[in-house]
């Protein structure tokens, strides 16, 4: 998952089909804070369509949309 990725959460976060799920836009990934390089990102922020708040949450709660980007 990188920035600029389109995202949706997950069916185990967001208990919906994937149509109503909303979209959104990967704005930062994040890795623990000792900063070794060997450990994979765990915080993903997003912002979806009509929300000014970025949604910050675990890496496992959202999948990405675009795969083949």
């Amino acid at each position: 998952m990188k920035i600029g990725d389109l995202v949706t959460f997950c069916p185990e976060a967001w208990g919906t089909p994937l149509e109503d799920r909303p979209l959104g836009v990967v704005m930062n990934v994040e890795t623990p804070c000792d900063g070794l390089a060997d450990q994979p990102p765990t915080t993903v922020t997003a912002i979806f369509p009509g929300d000014d708040i970025p949604y910050s949450s675990d890496i496992m709660d959202f999948e990405v949309v675009n795969e083949n980007w």
